[in-house]
């Protein structure tokens, strides 16, 4: 059958149904948006569901986001109060140790006129010394594992320092029947020299560990 015969023949029902055609093609367009809503509220039903598996799944997701985030902030601040308080144990033990190293050889002092008295004056001021280095040591030590290793390396320069200047001090100050003569070189160590390393590695150290702790901080 050709195409216009088939025209034809719908022309033919179209005339013979005469008002009824109004009627077909009203009912054809209202079931055509009947069909058209029901088909767009089907797609708006599953755009809300895959919606709302969206968010539950985003919010999953921001849950362990979140969890993460608390957990690296819990380490964080753990990671600041642990070494803040391994520092100020330490920074108190290192500045008691440099005083009392320092105190060994003093640049001006009153000494007891009696030889004796004198020796015990001495032997005090380096049991005191002893005391100190020995606490100071066991700290450093102690705690190694815990701290950065630059700042271990710098608190042990100072313990050999100090070693080195209470050494100093055994030698000259307590043999007291073998008493030696301090030699020039000796003088300018315990006098200069070793003070003033011990003061600049305080310095530093105080600074870099400020900066830091100061730099834990800004993570938390």
């Amino acid at each position: 059958m050709e195409v216009k015969e088939v025209f034809e023949i719908a022309g033919a029902v179209l005339a013979s149904l005469g008002g009824g055609a109004a009627i077909v093609f009203g009912l054809s367009s209202w079931l055509g948006k009947v069909w058209a809503n029901r088909i767009l509220e089907n797609e708006k039903a599953e755009h809300i569901k895959d919606l709302e598996q969206y968010k539950r799944e985003l919010s999953e997701e921001l849950e362990k986001v979140k969890s993460l985030n608390d957990k690296a902030l819990y380490v964080s601040k753990a990671q600041y109060d642990n070494e803040f308080r391994i520092y100020t144990e330490i920074w108190s033990a290192l500045h008691e140790v440099i005083i009392f190293s320092k105190r060994l050889y003093p640049f001006y002092e009153s000494r007891p006129e009696d030889e004796a008295k004198y020796y015990r004056y001495q032997q005090g001021k380096y049991d005191n010394f002893v005391e100190k280095y020995n606490s100071y040591s066991m700290l450093i030590d102690k705690y190694a594992p815990f701290y950065k290793k630059e700042f271990y390396d710098s608190f042990k320069e100072v313990r050999n320092w100090c070693h080195s200047l209470g050494s100093k001090f055994s030698i000259y100050e307590l043999e007291f029947d073998t008493k030696e003569t301090k030699p020039k070189d000796v003088c300018m160590e315990i006098y200069f020299d070793i003070p003033e390393s011990l003061d600049r590695i305080e310095d530093e150290l105080q600074g870099k560990i400020r900066e830091y702790l100061l730099g834990l901080q800004l993570n938390l």
